[in-house]
């Protein structure tokens, strides 16, 4: 698995402030579901550790764990959370190292080239009576040209690597081997100079680093929206012209078969 936004110092600056605007949102959808004590949590691509402390701060587990394969994301993660621990592993290939009461995954299967088979590998080392945790983009909305035209290239540039940006149109679809406690949509509306502080890194560094942008956007393009949304960041714009769609799916390993209702 490639995460396509990088691993350095500016994309952890960039993956905290995601967590200042998604974390209490992600912190309530899960105590919608998990109300009763829980032993053991794994964060699924735990990045810098952003969400992995939202999971202990949320759950009050004694056990969470953060899975990543980004040896500086875990450095950085176990540095600042030591209440949590941190383990190397690659998302996209084996059985997961441990099993656990909740696991959480936040716009990570939107770099995974099939989403729907790796959360049916997943939700496997859910402990009995489990919860699986999946949170992803399934739309962006804003009338912002500039907005507009940074989202379709991210687009292209994700779906040029295999994945697809939206994986949440795939996950509202898919068909689970688990029990499916909740397959629901949330709409965030953000201001224009959150969105800008999340888009503005990438534009001015990931995508130049890039061979699809490059390749297909010309310099003067990519100057041009770096300088639009600077603007923006500068101008500390709080009106909101965008938001964000989330699918948000919950599996449970249930005791009972979730297929045994289709025989009778």
């Amino acid at each position: 698995m490639r995460y396509t936004f990088g691993t350095n110092d500016i994309a952890a600056q960039r993956l905290e402030k995601i967590g200042e605007i998604f974390n209490p949102h992600s912190s309530r959808f899960i105590r919608k579901y998990a109300s009763k004590p829980v032993v053991s949590a794994l964060d699924l691509g735990c990045g810098p550790g952003f969400t992995t402390h939202m999971l202990f701060m949320t759950l009050n587990s004694r056990e969470v764990y953060g899975l990543d394969r980004s040896e500086e994301f875990l450095e950085r993660a176990a540095e600042r959370f030591g209440h949590s621990v941190f383990i190397k592993h690659d998302l996209a290939g084996t059985s997961l190292p441990l099993k656990a009461e909740v696991m959480y995954s936040r716009f990570i299967l939107a770099h995974l080239s099939d989403p729907v088979a790796t959360v049916n590998r997943w939700s496997e080392d859910l402990c009995e009576n489990g919860l699986l945790f999946l949170e992803e983009v399934e739309d962006i909305k804003t009338d912002n040209a500039v907005f507009k035209r940074y989202l379709e290239i991210n687009r292209g540039l994700v779906a040029s690597q295999g994945a697809n940006l939206y994986a949440g149109e795939l996950l509202s679809k898919g068909k689970y081997s688990r029990e499916t406690v909740a397959n629901e949509s949330f709409e965030l509306p953000i201001t224009n100079s959150q969105a800008a502080a999340l888009f503005y890194p990438n534009a001015v560094n990931v995508w130049e680093k890039e061979n699809y942008v490059l390749n297909t956007v010309s310099p003067e393009e990519r100057r041009a929206i770096a300088g639009a949304l600077s603007k923006i960041l500068s101008a500390r714009d709080n009106n909101s012209g965008i938001s964000w769609k989330l699918r948000r799916i919950v599996l449970k390993n249930s005791k009972e078969d979730p297929y045994f209702g289709m025989f009778i």
